[in-house]
């Protein structure tokens, strides 16, 4: 449709506009396609501007429809598409989302590596913002039965044994099993990443990989984790048995399982519709 003007070093939007060959052809020329409509974006980032597409006009990694290629064919320019679709206001919230994740992963590198006393308190202070931030927004979605999800059953476990029962060797070797068993493993299962900009992507890797943070201070650094808690935590391992180490945490997922089942699929089960 019409030629939109140049910006130094992008080619003119006519030019740039997808084609369904170009975008199958290959991801690295997909990829090329997306970088240049975040040239137009000042201060925001190229997943940015991914995740902006998937929300307005449905796109993923499967391909392109033919209803999306008309949506992009009727941007009169990518400098028309990034004023739409990026403020000045939600640029600036980017900005401080992207800062403060990355302030975030600094704070945890050096609590994992020299502050392990602040672990606990790291933890149990940040876990239910998150949490409840995660209900609040899944269930305006629609989506709040992900929320009764394993990760979110075990990160509940991890936090009560916290609070009430510290000093339980049993319980800290359940703990550790359920942090770096099938809670941490779902981090690399639904594709966790780390989106700075992003809060419900950060708060997903948060969720599987917090405790394994938290409990690999606690358990190879007790005492140092123990400072600021209102309980010391045990200085001394159990050795392994077959009853903690497999019993118990298969017994936790089992308990769940059914949990879910008879609460999704019996009791809170949506009409047919």
């Amino acid at each position: 449709e019409g030629v939109a003007p140049t910006a130094e070093g992008v080619a003119p939007a006519a030019e740039r506009v997808p084609t369904r060959e170009r975008l199958n052809s290959s991801d690295s020329e997909s990829d090329e396609y997306l970088k240049d409509v975040a040239v137009f974006v000042k201060g925001v980032t190229h997943d940015v501007v991914v995740e902006r597409l998937e929300e307005e006009l449905h796109w993923s990694d499967i391909g392109w429809t033919d209803n999306q290629l008309e949506s992009l064919g009727l941007l009169a320019s990518l400098s028309d598409f990034a004023s739409k679709h990026f403020t000045a206001s939600e640029t600036s919230q980017l900005k401080l989302r992207f800062a403060s994740s990355v302030l975030t992963q600094f704070f945890k590198v050096w609590a994992v590596s020299a502050g392990h006393a602040l672990l606990p308190w790291y933890y149990v202070l940040t876990m239910p913002p998150l949490i409840a931030w995660r209900v609040y927004t899944y269930t305006k979605q629609q989506w709040q039965y992900f929320c009764l999800d394993y990760c979110y059953f075990g990160n509940l476990a991890i936090f009560l044994i916290l609070l009430l029962a510290p000093g339980d060797r049993e319980l800290l070797v359940l703990q550790f099993c359920v942090a770096n068993g099938l809670l941490y493993t779902g981090a690399f299962s639904f594709r966790n990443s780390l989106v700075f900009h992003s809060v419900d992507k950060m708060t997903s890797t948060y969720i599987h990989s917090a405790p394994v943070l938290l409990m690999f201070g606690i358990r190879w650094f007790p005492r140092e984790a123990s400072k600021y808690w209102h309980a010391p935590f045990p200085h001394t391992f159990l050795p392994w048995s077959l009853r903690w180490n497999v019993l118990a945490p298969l017994a936790f997922a089992a308990a769940h399982a059914v949990f879910y089942t008879v609460l999704v699929y019996g009791i809170l089960r949506p009409e047919e519709h």
